[in-house]
């Protein structure tokens, strides 16, 4: 999902490099950067990226982790 400026035009400056919406719209600005993204204003208070379901970058993977010991 995309958001879009008083265009219609999809707001891609947040998309990462490579990213389809990129290369079909170009790099469109965000009119109001200080509306909306509360994920994005959340990070930034804490201090780092928020992943979906909750996974921090330096979160172990789940094989990473191991399997508790069988008792």
């Amino acid at each position: 999902m995309l958001f879009c400026n008083s265009e219609g035009l999809p707001i891609t400056e947040h998309l990462p490099e490579g990213h389809e919406g990129r290369e079909i719209y170009g790099i469109v600005k965000d009119e109001h950067p200080d509306k909306g993204r509360a994920l994005g204003r959340l990070e930034q208070a804490r201090g780092h990226e928020l992943h979906k379901r909750g996974k921090r970058p330096d979160d172990p993977s789940p094989d990473e982790e191991g399997t508790p010991p069988d008792e």
